[in-house]
């Protein structure tokens, strides 16, 4: 029995596990009944809570209820609320073969804040590591949302992460350059 019990829990962890293919990106938005509210507070700890009332038994395995694998809060805090290979509940038919991250904030009203986006770049860079060439899409992609924000286009964050590098090796050239020519009229 013990033996079958291991099998059938190892068949349940498969069929359940994630296989990313693709980041895809969310806002906390708006309600329903107010989309266009100010969500920018939103926490990992309160998306938590809302989750968890949507899902009681859907808990990752550090513990959270969030159906996103990481949360950037406004002020850049980035919570890892599921392991890669969980799948999520943020994406019907993507949950299984995808990372989901979620920004606090509504982006149908704003941007996100320059510490979501240096939080953003570090984990990307991450991302990119572990899955060469993911694609990052939002989540308007696979539904009929707005989500990740109208005023953001579908690939803002993947561009904006270019951007980034190219501004961070152009300071390094730039320092180079300098050292050099410094080096240079020493001699």
């Amino acid at each position: 029995m013990s033996r079958q019990w291991s099998i059938r829990r190892l068949i349940i962890k498969q069929r359940n596990m994630n296989k990313p293919t693709v980041i895809i990106t969310h806002h906390t938005g708006g309600t329903d009944a107010q989309p266009l509210a100010d969500s920018s507070n939103a926490t990992a700890q309160g998306i938590n809570s809302w989750h968890k009332l949507r899902w009681p038994t859907f808990v990752s395995r550090r513990g959270f209820h969030v159906g996103y694998h990481y949360v950037i809060e406004k002020d850049g805090k980035l919570t890892q609320t599921r392991d890669h290979d969980e799948g999520g509940a943020h994406v019907i038919g993507m949950n299984k073969a995808s990372i989901g991250v979620c920004f606090a904030g509504n982006f149908d009203l704003t941007r996100p804040t320059p510490a979501q986006m240096t939080t953003w770049y570090g984990l990307y860079e991450s991302l990119q590591k572990q899955y060469p060439n993911i694609p990052t899409y939002p989540h308007r992609k696979y539904a009929t949302k707005t989500c990740h924000g109208r005023l953001l286009t579908d690939n803002y964050f993947a561009v904006r992460y270019q951007i980034f590098t190219l501004t961070e090796r152009l300071k390094q050239l730039r320092a180079l350059l300098a050292n050099l020519l410094t080096n240079r009229r020493m001699k």
